[in-house]
C-alpha cells in the first residue's frame, strides 16, 4: 500500500477549531471533518435563535437578567463544543487526512451562507415588520426622555385598536420618527392655550409635582430640571403622566389655531410643553402615520459618551 504523502495529512489545531466555533458553532466541527455534526449543531442553534428572537419581539424586554442568562448559555455551549473538539483532536487530530471541505474558502462560504446571511435576513425582517428603534433628537419629551436615548418600539401595538389619549406613540415626522404623547383622539377639538391643551373646551386635570427627577441621570441635569415646573396630567381613566413648563421663559407669539380632528386622526404633543411648541413637536397626525408604541430604552449617549444607567428603562 502506498503511504499517504505529507500533503494529504495535516494536524487539526484545537485553537483554530475553537476560534471557528466561537464565530459559528459547528464550524469548528466542519474544520475537523465532522461535517454532519457541525451542520446539525448550527441548525439546532439557528432554530433556537429564531424562536428566541420571535419570543423577544412578543414580550420586548431589555432587562439585565435575561442578557446574563443568554450570555451564560452561550459560554456553556462553547465549553461543551470545545470539549468535544478537544477529544477529537486528541484522538485523531495528529494524523487527520485532509478532505475537500478543508479549505479556507469553504469555511468562509459556510460562515457567510449559513450564519451571516440568515441572521441578517432575520434582523431585517424584525426591524422592518416587528420591532424597530427611534432616536430621541430633542428635548420635547424631557425629562421623561433625553436627547440621545434610543428607544425600541413595537410596530404591532396598535394593530387591533387606535392609540388613546395619554399613550406614547412613535409617529413618522418630517425628518425622522418621533416619540410623542397622544393628548386627543378622533372627533375631538384641541386648542393649545399658553402651551396647555384644551380638549372640547376642557383642560386635563393637573396636579403639581413637588420635585422633578430624571431616572438614572447625572447631576449636570439638575439645573435644567430646576428651571421647569412639573404637573401630573390625567385624561379620563388613562394613567397620569408628568408634563413640564418653563418657570420663567415663555414662548412668544400667538397660540396655534384650534384643530378639529377627523375620525382617523390623533393630536400629539410633547411632555415638555414649551420646548415642544418651539420644536414644533405637536399637531394632528393621521393614524396611518403611527408607527408603533415605544417600550424600552436600549442605549443612551450624549456628548460625553454612553449613559449605561438608562439602558432597560421602560417608556410609558
Amino acid at each position: 500500500m502506498t503511504p499517504l504523502s505529507p500533503i494529504d495529512r495535516r494536524p487539526r489545531r484545537l485553537w483554530l477549531a475553537a476560534l471557528l466555533t466561537a464565530l459559528m458553532p459547528g464550524l469548528g466541527h466542519i474544520y475537523c471533518g465532522r461535517v454532519r455534526r457541525g451542520l446539525l449543531i448550527w441548525l439546532a442553534l439557528l432554530v433556537v435563535t429564531v424562536a428566541a428572537v420571535l419570543a423577544w419581539t412578543r414580550w420586548l424586554f431589555v432587562p439585565l437578567g435575561p442578557l446574563i442568562v443568554a450570555g451564560g448559555a452561550w459560554l456553556a455551549l462553547q465549553v461543551v463544543l470545545w470539549a468535544d473538539l478537544a477529544g477529537f483532536v486528541e484522538r485523531h487530530g495528529a494524523d487527520y487526512r485532509l478532505r475537500p471541505v478543508n479549505h479556507g474558502l469553504s469555511y468562509l462560504a459556510v460562515f457567510l451562507g449559513l450564519a451571516v446571511l440568515p441572521l441578517t435576513v432575520l434582523g431585517v425582517v424584525v426591524e422592518r415588520f416587528m420591532v424597530s428603534s427611534v432616536l430621541v433628537a430633542d428635548g420635547s419629551m424631557f425629562p421623561h426622555l433625553l436627547p440621545g436615548d434610543r428607544v425600541l418600539f413595537d410596530r404591532h401595538a396598535f394593530d387591533e385598536r387606535p392609540p388613546q389619549p395619554g399613550e406614547l406613540v412613535v409617529v413618522a415626522a418630517d425628518e425622522r420618527p418621533r416619540v410623542i404623547r397622544v393628548v386627543a383622539a378622533g372627533g375631538e377639538t384641541v386648542h393649545l392655550r399658553d402651551a396647555r391643551p384644551v380638549i372640547d373646551g376642557d383642560e386635563p386635570a393637573h396636579e403639581p409635582v413637588e420635585r422633578l427627577a430624571v431616572p438614572r441621570f447625572g447631576p449636570d441635569l439638575r439645573g435644567r430640571l430646576d428651571a421647569l415646573r412639573g404637573f401630573l396630567e390625567r385624561r379620563g381613566e388613562a394613567p397620569p403622566y408628568v408634563v413640564t413648563y418653563d418657570r420663567v421663559a415663555r414662548r412668544a407669539g400667538p397660540d396655534p389655531a384650534p384643530a378639529s380632528l377627523a375620525a382617523d386622526e390623533i393630536f400629539v404633543l410633547g411632555d415638555n410643553r414649551d420646548e415642544a411648541l418651539s420644536a414644533r413637536a405637536f399637531g394632528r397626525v393621521p393614524l396611518q402615520a403611527v408607527q408603533g408604541r415605544p417600550r424600552y430604552i436600549w442605549v443612551s449617549s450624549d456628548d460625553e459618551g454612553l449613559r449605561p444607567g438608562r439602558v432597560g428603562l421602560e417608556v410609558r
